[in-house]
């Protein structure tokens, strides 16, 4: 697990309404995945505005011949559902008595969920992080207003909606009909929405909240390719293998995006082109190329500059040693990565070490970040 110091995380609400601002808003990261604060008051947030609560307390300060009368009229409407005559479920309901009947809208009125989908999923390219959106799921049904920002958003990350050949010789987003609904509504978000981000690391068994704030979310852009410019993530999201839609594809929700995860997960890791992989926590990045198995540490360059990065091989019989690993890792002058680093690092207590895995030789860059806390969206701009 992770030895992360920092114990709290920040994530945003995202309003449905254009006037009222984006927010920040924190919670702790002790409940880890199995009690995500944020999955929680999520939850918590969707049931207080559906009224769902005040609904639960007035059934139970609820008098025993209101309850009499409220059990009455669920009867009632249970069978004047059955047009054909009383099927399974009205038959159970007429079989409760009131206290029975009022046990079970309880229930109903106090159980809480949310619908997650999933902005980008967790690849070596995007550092293993995901960004997912919380939203509630009957929105749509509820009428609740169209969420502008949410939308652009979730399209930012490479996702689309599906469309219509009406919407799509009508052109635009905006007058995109959802086919699978047939409402007639615009297709996108509706209702208020969080988004949250974490590292999500299977291999090293890390799962950890890390910040997302309004910045990263909203920005000033009007429109999609806005903010795509101003959104570093995004950008990321898109890139092959970057763990978002990449233009084509409709977000997942967080079911279908487990069910599917392990082939998912080889699609993105194709994409990657073996150059490297890495990892983040809040102090240091690092990345991981595999090298040839005689590489020694002689053999290794490493240039570090205060938001730059240049790793090389010499002494080496780069493309013959290159073809027993990948020959898209190595270039023709033994360079491994040259560019600009996401954000600035400490040169003094960056590293670099070499070690053997699974068979292979491993040449792990460790890199301190100046700045702890700032979630790197890519390592290296090449």
């Amino acid at each position: 697990m992770s030895n992360n110091n920092k114990k709290n995380f920040k994530y945003v609400l995202v309003p449905a309404i254009d006037s009222e601002p984006i927010s920040v808003l924190e919670a702790s990261k002790s409940g880890g995945l199995t009690n995500d604060e944020l999955s929680k008051n999520a939850k918590q947030y969707f049931f207080e505005k559906s009224g769902g609560s005040k609904r639960a307390k007035l059934l139970e300060a609820a008098t025993t011949m209101e309850k009499k009368q409220i059990a009455d009229k669920i009867r009632e409407q249970y069978n004047a559902s059955s047009l054909s005559g009383p099927d399974d479920a009205s038959s159970k309901i007429c079989a409760m008595d009131d206290e029975q009947i009022i046990s079970l809208l309880k229930v109903q009125e106090t159980s809480s969920a949310c619908e997650i989908t999933c902005l980008t999923i967790p690849t070596p390219v995007n550092g293993q992080t995901a960004v997912s959106m919380y939203g509630d799921d009957t929105a749509r049904t509820k009428n609740l207003p169209y969420n502008v920002r949410a939308t652009k958003l979730m399209m930012a990350a490479g996702h689309a909606f599906p469309q219509s050949a009406t919407s799509a010789n009508a052109g635009g987003a905006n007058n995109i009909i959802n086919d699978e609904s047939n409402d007639g509504k615009q297709n996108g978000i509706y209702g208020d929405v969080f988004v949250g981000r974490c590292i999500d690391d299977e291999v090293k068994d890390i799962w950890e909240r890390i910040d997302i704030v309004p910045a990263e979310v909203g920005g000033d852009g009007n429109t999609e390719q806005q903010l795509l410019n101003q959104i570093e993530w995004c950008k990321v999201a898109r890139k092959k293998g970057g763990g978002g839609g990449q233009g084509g594809k409709q977000a997942a929700s967080l079911s279908n995006t487990l069910k599917n995860f392990n082939t998912t997960m080889e699609d993105e890791d194709n994409n990657n082109d073996n150059k490297y992989t890495w990892t983040q926590t809040d102090e240091e990045v690092e990345i991981k190329f595999i090298v040839p198995n005689d590489t020694k540490s002689k053999n290794v360059q490493v240039k570090f500059g205060q938001k730059s990065l240049k790793v090389s091989l010499v002494g080496l019989d780069i493309i013959a040693a290159a073809a027993g690993i990948s020959p898209t890792t190595i270039d023709d002058d033994g360079i491994l990565c040259h560019g600009e680093l996401w954000d600035d690092i400490d040169i003094d207590g960056s590293t670099f070490t070499l070690q053997n895995e699974n068979s292979n030789r491993e040449l792990c860059i460790s890199l301190e970040k100046s700045n702890n806390g700032q979630t790197w969206n890519y390592v290296i701009e090449e």
